[in-house]
């Protein structure tokens, strides 16, 4: 006696139940990772404005700016080190000016005295949290940003300071005061840290959601990078360059005027 035994497969109904299955999965992850981006960004915000008001405090207590406080070794505690530097390399301590030559130069190789001392201080006033001071990385002497790689101080005093050409050219609102620049590597320029659609995440929720007005600037590697540059003053010409994805972008936060 032969056995015959019948094999079924799936039915129509079957699969397409199996497809929305997994359908609803894909769209849960990609939802799930959008959610976290979207929690970065904020994050990283709060971040800043934690920063911001870090520094009023500071300026309240001590009567002057992290960074460039007179004899901070004696005034703050625990600060030693890279938190309490005697002379500033490019300026002079207790002006108002958290100074530097090359803190947002490509390139840089030494960030001066003032910027690296900034968060130390911060921290030796129980103002911040997120820096171990000793070295110029971030997580060390700078604190990382949820985004990605970290911010860096300076006073900025003109355009000519901005990172960029294009910032010094196109930024027709610049006004002076104290910076936090948002970047990869605190060397270097060419390792941007977002992409442009997160700069524009964070300059809409801070400022104006323009790249080249207002508190918040964007800074490139290159020419349309981060910033559509079309050639003329209007139109698609100084947006965010959303279509692109990769990592093109800094940004130039202003905190205190």
């Amino acid at each position: 006696m032969t056995n015959i035994r019948s094999e079924k497969g799936f039915t129509l109904v079957e699969l397409a139940v199996v497809m929305i299955i997994i359908g609803l999965l894909i769209g849960g992850v990609l939802k799930g990772q959008e959610l976290i981006k979207s929690a970065k960004v904020t994050s990283t915000i709060s971040q800043v404005k934690g920063v911001d008001a870090a520094v009023s405090t500071f300026q309240d207590i001590y009567a002057g700016l992290p960074g460039d406080l007179p004899s901070a070794g004696s005034r703050l505690p625990g600060c030693t080190g890279v938190c309490a530097p005697s002379t500033s390399a490019n300026g002079t301590l207790g002006n108002g000016l958290v100074e530097t030559g090359t803190a947002f130069t490509p390139g840089l190789t030494n960030l001066d005295d003032e910027t690296v001392a900034f968060f130390p201080q911060l921290a030796a006033a129980d103002l911040i949290s997120g820096v171990a001071p000793g070295d110029n990385v971030f997580g060390g002497n700078f604190p990382q940003a949820p985004v990605g790689g970290g911010l860096v101080p300076a006073t900025l005093a003109t355009t000519a300071a901005l990172p960029t050409t294009r910032l010094a050219t196109d930024v027709t609102d610049f006004r002076s005061g104290l910076y936090l620049m948002h970047q990869q590597s605190f060397n270097s320029l060419t390792l941007p840290s977002s992409n442009a659609l997160t700069m524009q995440r964070i300059d809409r929720k801070i400022d104006d959601g323009n790249p080249l007005s207002g508190s918040v600037y964007a800074a490139e590697q290159s020419a349309g990078d981060c910033v559509v540059d079309d050639g003329s003053t209007s139109g698609a010409d100084n947006l965010y360059n959303t279509a692109d994805s990769q990592l093109f972008c800094n940004a130039v936060i202003r905190i205190q005027n």
